[in-house]
Parts: C-alpha cells; sequence; structure tokens
C-alpha cells in the first residue's frame, strides 16, 4: 500500500477533477472549457455566466457524494455487514418524512432542508434507543430498528401523499427520487460545515474501526472504548447522511456501492479507505449529475435514478466475481 500511495491519491484525484470538469461543461448547454476559462467574447461571457450557475450544483453534487459514500464505508466496516447503507438505518426515511409533512403544511421551500434534517435526527436518535441493550449498543438490534424505522417512515409518507395535492406531490416525489435542480451557491457553504465535523469524527475513527473487524471483545482488549465508538460512528454517520438527504434528496446506491469499488482496489484498512470512499463517492455523484442533465435535455432526470442504473449493473457485478 504504501509503495503505491502516491499513484493511488493522485490517480483518484485526478478522476475527481476530470469529473468536475465534466460536471461544469455538460447539460442542456454544451460549454467548452477554454470559452469558460477565457471568458473573451459573446461565447465566453455565455459560457462563464452559464459556469456561475453550474459550478454551486456540481460543488454540492461533490458534497453530498462524498458524505454519502464515506457514511456507507464507515457502516459497513462497524457493522461487519457488506450490505450495510446509510439508507438501511432508516436515516433517509426519517428525512424524507421530514421534508414530506414540511410540504403539506405549507412551509416555505426554503425551510425544507431543516425539516429534512431534523427528521434524520429523530430517526437516528429513535434507532439507536430501540437498538441499547443492558447499556450498549447492539448492532443486530441496530439493523432491526433500521428496517422498522424503514417501514414506520413509508407509512407516514404513503400518507402525506394521500393527503397532498397533485402538484405538491410531484415536488415530493422529485424531491424523494434525488434532485440537484435547486442548488444554489449559499447550499454547499451551508452543507460544508456538517460534512467536516461529520467526516473529521469518522477519519478520526479510522484505526478502532481496524480493531473492531477482529470483534469487539478483541478491540476491547486492545484499548478501545467500544461503546463511545460505536455511538460517535454510528451518530457521524447518521449526520452525513441526514444533512446530504436534507439538501439533495434520497439518492441511493452511492453509499453501498462505492465502499465496495473503493475496498476492491485498497483492502479493508480504514485509514486508506475511508478518504478514497468519500474521493470516490464525490466524482461518482458529480458524473451521475452531468449525465441526469444531459441524457434528456432539456429534461432533467432525477439524479437517483440515474445512481440507481448505474449502481444496480455494477453491484451485481461486483458480486458476482466475488469469492
Amino acid at each position: 500500500m504504501r509503495a503505491r500511495g502516491p499513484a493511488l491519491w493522485l490517480t483518484a484525484a485526478a478522476i475527481l477533477g476530470g469529473c468536475l470538469v465534466l460536471g461544469v461543461s455538460v447539460g442542456g448547454v454544451r460549454l467548452s472549457p477554454l470559452a469558460v476559462w477565457s471568458g473573451a467574447g459573446p461565447e465566453g461571457e455565455t459560457a462563464r455566466l452559464i459556469a456561475s450557475i453550474r459550478i454551486p450544483r456540481v460543488a454540492l453534487a461533490a458534497l453530498v457524494g462524498a458524505c454519502l459514500a464515506l457514511a456507507g464505508a464507515a457502516l459497513q466496516a462497524l457493522l461487519k455487514n457488506p450490505l450495510a447503507d446509510p439508507f438501511l438505518l432508516g436515516t433517509s426515511g426519517g428525512a424524507a418524512t421530514g421534508a414530506a409533512l414540511a410540504s403539506l403544511l405549507g412551509v416555505s421551500p426554503l425551510l425544507s432542508p431543516g425539516a429534512a434534517f431534523a427528521g434524520a435526527v429523530v430517526s437516528s436518535v429513535g434507532v439507536a434507543a430501540l437498538a441499547r441493550r443492558g447499556g450498549r449498543l447492539d448492532l443486530q438490534r441496530l439493523l432491526l430498528g433500521g428496517l422498522i424505522a424503514n417501514a414506520f417512515f413509508s407509512a407516514v409518507l404513503l400518507g402525506v401523499f394521500s393527503l397532498a395535492s397533485s402538484e405538491t406531490a410531484r415536488t415530493m416525489l422529485f424531491w424523494m427520487m434525488g434532485s440537484l435542480a435547486d442548488a444554489s451557491p449559499q447550499k454547499p457553504l451551508a452543507l460544508l460545515p456538517y460534512a467536516v465535523v461529520g467526516a473529521a469524527a469518522l477519519l478520526g475513527s479510522a484505526s478502532r474501526l481496524n480493531l473492531f473487524s477482529v470483534g469487539e471483545e478483541n478491540a476491547a482488549a486492545l484499548g478501545v472504548h467500544t461503546e463511545r465508538s460505536k455511538a460517535v460512528i454510528f451518530l457521524a454517520s447518521s449526520l452525513l447522511t441526514g444533512a446530504a438527504v436534507a439538501f439533495a434528496g434520497v439518492i441511493g446506491f452511492v453509499g453501498l456501492l462505492v465502499p465496495h469499488a473503493a475496498r476492491s482496489v485498497v483492502g479493508n484498512d480504514q485509514r486508506t479507505l475511508l478518504p478514497l470512499s468519500a474521493i470516490s463517492g464525490a466524482a461518482l455523484l458529480v458524473a451521475a449529475d452531468a449525465v441526469s442533465r444531459a441524457v434528456a435535455a432539456p429534461a432533467e432526470l432525477p439524479i437517483g435514478a440515474v445512481t440507481a442504473a448505474i449502481g444496480a449493473p455494477v453491484f451485481v457485478y461486483l458480486l458476482l466475481r466475488t469469492p
């Protein structure tokens, strides 16, 4: 790993950089990177104007993708379950329910991210409470608690849809399939503090996650405060997922697929896997957003549909090639 470390990070940075350029260039109107860079003449001025609209969207896509992939990688390591995913634990269902209820009650769209984040927090706290047994956070009960939360929030969402007007229901449905259409310069800046706090907590827990792979008892014998570590990792993952869903809607497969792909390259050392997952998640979602804008232009596909279309066959391939 040390020998190929610099090449690995340079490759990851180059892929992310290429996806960022693609995200700014591709859409209903194709832009030349040279015209954007120079800004000369009418074509250059138009390119600069369109790029100024797309850049916040690309930045938001990169942050959301990094949050979801990093949370997924940490949860898979904590639960020792390769199928673990931020959405499996009910966080996205809580966030979607919060935003749906806000829309039904006529709350301003500007406050919808706050309502979604509040729903994610309620879901995470509730699942953690269900998972506690004898003062400990039981990892198997955590998965069961997530399943219960998802079932409950699905029922609430069905009720909200049945009561909403057709226009409100259509807006809610598009948001639930994932959308970056209303990205603004303020949204990446608003998401950034949540991303930094959650990422710092998980990256700081990478060594402890490595020890969890040999079992909780062995990790405790090696000096890990297991209960505190589990709580920090779970809450940080919930924070990242809730914030991502609050600003971009429900986007599946990123937290499930990206850690698998990164693990096939670098193995299970969380000190490398976690940051590589974050970079790869950012690149994937920026590329998926570019596809969602370009494939049916001037119409726009929900980005959640694009990630599912990309993720499902790739995930099947990864499963089939696993010995």
